[in-house]
C-alpha cells in the first residue's frame, strides 16, 4: 500500500515531535515558555515528554544504549515534576514561573544531555528525509 508508513518514518516522526519538546525544555525558562507559546508550558512538557515510545524501543535499531538511557533518564526527571511546578495556566508570566521552579532544573540539564546524545540521530533523520 502506498499510504503505509514505515517503521523508519514513524520513528523519525516521533523523533521530530520529541526533539522539539526537548529543545524547548533545554532553553531558559523564559525562552522555553515563549517557544511553547506561553500556554500551559510546564504541564504540557510534563505530559508529552514521557509519551515517547519508539525512541526508547528503537524499532529501526539506530540508537545506542547510552542514547536510550539518556532519554529514559529525561522521562524519569520529567515524570518526577511535582504538581506545583506544572500548574495549568494560560498566562505567560505564570508559565515562566512554573518553568523557573527548581524541580525543572534536573530535567533541563538532562534535556541538554539528550540533545547532545541524539545529535547523530538528527543526522540520520536528515538523510532519511533528503
Amino acid at each position: 500500500m502506498p499510504d503505509e508508513i514505515s517503521e523508519e518514518e514513524l520513528f523519525y516522526l516521533e523523533y521530530d515531535w520529541f526533539i522539539g519538546h526537548v529543545r524547548s525544555l533545554a532553553m531558559s525558562p523564559e525562552d522555553c515558555s515563549e517557544d511553547q507559546g506561553n500556554y500551559n508550558v510546564a504541564h504540557e512538557l510534563w505530559y508529552f515528554i514521557p509519551k515517547v515510545r519508539l525512541m526508547i524501543s528503537d524499532p529501526i535499531q539506530v540508537m545506542t544504549e547510552d542514547q536510550r538511557k539518556a532519554i529514559q533518564e529525561l522521562v524519569q526527571n520529567v515524570e518526577a515534576i511535582p504538581a506545583d511546578a506544572r500548574r495549568w495556566t494560560t498566562v505567560a508570566q505564570e508559565s515562566v514561573e512554573n518553568m523557573r521552579h527548581k524541580a525543572w532544573t534536573d530535567a533541563r540539564v538532562q534535556a541538554n544531555i539528550v540533545l547532545c546524545e541524539l545529535a547523530p540521530i538528527s543526522i540520520l533523520r536528515d538523510k532519511f528525509y533528503a
